[in-house]
């Protein structure tokens, strides 16, 4: 009879006829011996302080809950970056806490990392550590944990058992590095999943406007990169901000080729900041539109009204095919504090776009500066855009500087306040009666009536301008015309479009 290998819940088990021989577990530094490398990225992972012991938590920098010493702790649950959570010495997980005078208090027992403050963990129940199939190794769950000898160290608020705490090497790699590495998403969303909830499927809890942590694999099910692997972009060994091994510019090169040359580009702005927010809590969040975790969803929904959760606020609100998207306030608010949805909407929309249309934005600012036809050398217009479209106040001011039927040179020029959407009519004026130089007199000047022009702003760059005289310049030669612009024949140096913070 040929033999076979079976892993059953991390041990590795040889079965011959009439023989069973479980492979021992040999610890990481056994597998350091060969895969130095792979063992210094994971060392200083999360991966390996899941669960720590007293001896090796107390020369952290964690603090203790009020009222204990390390003598009365046997775990410290978590402590390397989010939070921590202790076990007391039967096993059981610390809900009460003591305050100043030695009274009980319920609660203040999970330490919040990132924030610096103690917060309530299920306060005052008895709380046994369950949890280990996900922060320990080999962990066996005992079916009966009234019957010790199935509890870790007979602990009676430990339910089960384990070769070690965190995720050690052997964890994925079997004992002995005996097991083939399953290297799919599935796998790694055996831990990095949060359960559904009852009669749920393919969903993202959510709770206090925030996804639940725990959901790597939920968030990765629900965006555009469900049918890849994790390790894709990751390489599992490292500390998860310092893991990507695949740029996003890798497979979406045009997108970033076109975004390096924005201004968020300019300031720091990367991909995983608008697509990957802050959206998820493990601890405690860190402000109103950002948690502790980025989120694996990717998508963006730009409409400002738009929900991310459910009427309850108990699931990420998913669409027929079971994708979500991260809302404006966690993608843009969490920079943009003072911005309204509505305004960053209109920059939202189409972001990357090579040529945005200007139909959700309207007119803006950013559309100063030199146009001009290609194709008539010699002419062009200077545009100015002033105040902002918030407060109604946005202006436009134009020069054409052109020729008359003689072949005269003349100028036109024209301004008024900018209405919404995307095109704008001003009256145009021809001026006269002024002299070169040291001869200039304003009171000579003279402004008569030339006729109208009106712009369209399709795009950032491009414009069409239809002018029309009116009697009294038609007589005088002037024809009706259309011309095609494009911008900037002298770069202006501001950005199209331009962003309107409405700080209050």
């Amino acid at each position: 009879m040929a033999s076979f290998v079976a892993i059953v819940v991390g041990i590795t088990v040889f079965a011959l006829p009439g023989i069973v021989v479980a492979q021992d577990y040999e610890g990481s530094e056994f597998c350091q011996e060969c895969h130095e490398v792979n063992y210094s990225l994971w060392k200083v992972s999360g991966h390996p302080y899941k669960l720590m012991k007293s001896e090796e938590a107390r020369n952290r920098p964690i603090p203790l809950p009020i009222g204990y010493s390390w003598d009365d702790i046997s775990y410290v649950i978590g402590g390397y970056k989010w939070k921590s959570r202790y076990i007391d010495t039967d096993g059981w997980i610390i809900t009460t806490t003591f305050d100043e005078d030695g009274a009980e208090v319920l609660g203040a027992n999970q330490y919040n990392n990132l924030v610096g403050f103690w917060s309530d963990y299920h306060p005052g129940e008895e709380k046994p550590y369950d949890c280990g199939s996900c922060h320990t190794t080999n962990w066996v769950a005992n079916p009966d944990p009234t019957d010790l000898t199935g509890n870790q160290d007979g602990m009676p608020g430990m339910w089960g058992t384990f070769d070690e705490g965190g995720i050690q090497c052997e964890q994925c790699h079997g004992n002995g590095m005996t097991m083939e590495v399953d290297d799919s998403a599935e796998f790694c969303g055996s831990c990095h999943f949060r359960s559904y909830p009852p009669g749920g499927e393919n969903q993202i809890p959510a709770s206090g406007g925030f996804i639940r942590h725990h959901e790597q694999y939920n968030e990765h099910l629900a965006g555009p990169h469900a049918n890849f692997k994790c390790t894709t972009c990751h390489d599992p060994h490292a500390r998860a901000e310092w893991s990507i091994v695949t740029e996003c510019s890798v497979c979406h090169g045009g997108i970033a080729e076109s975004f390096a040359t924005t201004t968020m580009a300019d300031y720091g702005v990367e991909c995983k900041d608008c697509h990957m927010p802050f959206a998820t809590k493990s601890a405690q969040p860190t402000g109103p539109h950002a948690g502790d975790l980025q989120t694996h969803i990717f998508y963006i929904d730009t409409d400002p009204a738009g929900d991310m959760f459910t009427e309850d606020g108990g699931l990420v609100d998913l669409d027929e095919n079971g994708k979500g998207a991260v809302t404006m306030d966690f993608a843009c608010q969490r920079c943009h504090e003072t911005a309204a949805l509505t305004e960053l909407a209109k920059f939202a929309v189409d972001f990357h776009a090579d040529e945005k249309s200007l139909e959700v934005i309207g007119l803006t600012s950013g559309l100063t500066g030199t146009w001009w036809d290609s194709e008539r050398a010699g002419e062009g217009f200077v545009l100015e855009f002033g105040g902002a479209p918030a407060d109604g106040a946005l202006t436009m001011f134009v020069s054409f500087y052109t020729y008359d039927s003689e072949g005269n040179q003349i100028w036109l020029a024209g301004n008024g306040p900018a209405p919404s959407g995307t095109s704008i009519t001003l009256n145009l004026v021809i001026t006269d009666g002024a002299m070169w130089g040291d001869d200039f007199n304003a009171a000579d000047v003279t402004f008569e009536d030339w006729g109208e022009a009106t712009f369209d702003f399709p795009t950032c760059s491009s414009a069409t301008v239809s002018l029309v005289p009116n009697v009294a310049m038609a007589a005088a030669g002037y024809t009706d015309s259309d011309i095609d612009l494009s911008r900037d024949l002298l770069e202006s140096g501001i950005q199209c479009p331009t962003f309107v913070n409405n700080a209050p």
